[in-house]
């Protein structure tokens, strides 16, 4: 059974959509030959993203301060790749396929960045969605792990500014359970963990991620509470026109 990813990201980008529930029991991986390693990595970079929707809760801790938030999510897959965008309250943020490395925000004046966090109290940004560095050619294989209660391949991304990005990598669901990033000097900097799954009309889904930025001890919680899934997201949520505009997507969403 396969694993698919929205993100990321949700999605290789987040890993959301699970066909097989993830196993504990599992045989000791052998180390990827250099053929498998360009074989997987590939198929990350290929991976679509599923067209859902859903509503979470964000709550982020910093020191001993806490703070929640809840947002709205879309996903949309196109022949010009993942059209994401999010919710919170009247601001809306958008990343098309087609413009790549451009996010629009409602808010005109606001100029972002993939690494700029989407709200200013939590971490998260469309860089731990859309893993860019999925598109560097300078990759190795590094080792197995244990990570989540899985045996994963550890696979590591050289940036040209000097970065690490190791992933790890469960073959069995081919899913990113976890990334970590590491500055020039390997120092660790920042955590994307893909923590637990849920079922929900016949469907695996992601129900939380956690990212940390490790520098500064700053935690965030992504966690799902309604999902619309098998349904047609509504294009006009992915056209950047729209963003300031308030929208009904008549969507169905169930509890999950």
């Amino acid at each position: 059974m396969r694993v698919s990813k929205i993100l990321a990201l949700l999605l290789c980008v987040w890993s959301v959509t699970c066909y097989g529930r993830p196993s504990p029991r599992q045989k000791k991986l052998s180390p990827l030959t250099a053929t498998q390693l360009t074989e997987v990595v590939q198929k990350l970079k290929n991976t679509n993203y599923l067209n859902c929707a859903f509503i979470f809760d964000l709550k982020t801790t910093n020191n001993k301060k806490t703070e929640s938030q809840e947002g709205k999510f879309y996903a949309s897959q196109n022949v010009d790749g993942a059209n994401l965008r999010f919710n919170f309250g009247n601001r809306s943020f958008l990343s098309l396929g087609k413009t790549k490395d451009q996010i629009f925000c409602s808010d005109k004046s606001t100029k972002m960045t993939l690494d700029a966090p989407l709200q200013s109290a939590h971490v998260l940004n469309f860089s731990d969605i859309l893993m860019p560095f999925l598109g560097n050619k300078n990759y190795e294989y590094r080792t197995t792990r244990r990570v989540e209660g899985r045996d994963t391949h550890i696979i590591r991304f050289k940036e040209s500014t000097g970065e690490r990005v190791d992933i790890a990598y469960d073959p069995k669901f081919e899913v990113i359970l976890q990334v970590e990033h590491f500055d020039k000097n390997e120092k660790l900097i920042r955590t994307f963990k893909l923590l637990n799954f849920k079922k929900t009309q016949n469907i695996w889904l992601m129900k939380s991620i956690e990212i940390k930025d490790v520098i500064h001890s700053i935690t965030s919680r992504l966690t799902i509470k309604r999902v619309a899934v098998k349904q047609i997201i509504p294009a006009i949520l992915f056209d950047e026109n729209s963003l300031d505009k308030s929208l009904t997507d008549n969507l169905v969403y169930v509890d999950f």
